[in-house]
């Protein structure tokens, strides 16, 4: 793991190849996204066939939260040094969960809340209770969903991102969504930034008209993504 900051609220993160604790797996013709823990599974996305139509969300009881743990002593002196101040000073050791790629990480002040609706694929939804909405404004919706069904997520340690691409079936959209993965061992509530991590490449870039795109497309979208894309939901979400 190397983790470099390029600003006071942004850092890259590389993850190198290697098993991991948190992913997403895909199956089926029309697309089931199942996110967490691998084996366990705390949240699943269902696509519809059309494009057109909103995805389901659902969070699975018997999913699997990840514990903190603790980064290597370099590692974790660094990210201290970059997060000081913020709400998720703690429980970085999630980091070490995630899949190999490379990443932002994006310290955000901007204030999560409850929305009446928030955005499922092509669909305005009645908010469930475990979400709080982040950012919903044209090209970005970004969304924090916690492990409990029932609640709100927690905020105080590094949120991990899954980025679903042409989010509504179209390029105009962009779908980020933050999970609230760490098993409670730390106050639910604290002041300060968020701590929001952001893929640029690897499986928690979702592209959501792959079963309609040709590879050349696909190709195209995930690089332009990992290029410009990410740092511009960055941009939004830190107020750069």
């Amino acid at each position: 793991m190397n983790l470099r900051a390029i600003s006071p609220v942004l850092a890259e993160l590389s993850i190198p190849p290697g098993p991991t604790a948190f992913g997403v797996h895909t199956s089926g013709i029309a697309p089931v996204h199942d996110v967490g823990s691998h084996g366990a599974p705390h949240w699943r996305f269902q696509q519809p066939m059309s494009p057109d139509d909103g995805w389901t969300m659902e969070t699975l009881p018997g999913g699997r939260l990840l514990s903190a743990g603790t980064l290597p002593e370099s590692l974790e002196w660094a990210y201290l040094q970059w997060a000081e101040g913020s709400r998720a000073e703690s429980g970085a050791g999630v980091l070490q969960a995630l899949p190999p790629g490379e990443y932002l990480l994006a310290r955000s002040n901007l204030a999560p809340r409850r929305a009446p609706q928030v955005l499922l694929g092509n669909e305005r939804v009645p908010s469930p209770a475990n979400t709080l909405v982040l950012h919903d404004g044209q090209p970005f919706f970004a969304m924090l969903i916690g492990p409990d069904a029932a609640a709100p997520p927690r905020t105080t340690h590094p949120l991990i991102g899954l980025v679903a691409l042409n989010y509504v079936g179209e390029s105009h959209w962009t779908g980020a969504l933050f999970f609230d993965t760490l098993a409670p061992e730390e106050p639910p509530t604290r002041d300060g930034d968020l701590v929001l991590v952001i893929p640029r490449t690897g499986e928690l870039v979702l592209d959501a008209m792959a079963s309609f795109s040709t590879e050349a497309r696909r190709t195209r979208d995930l690089a332009t993504w990992r290029d410009t894309g990410a740092y511009q939901l960055a941009k939004v979400l830190t107020g750069m």
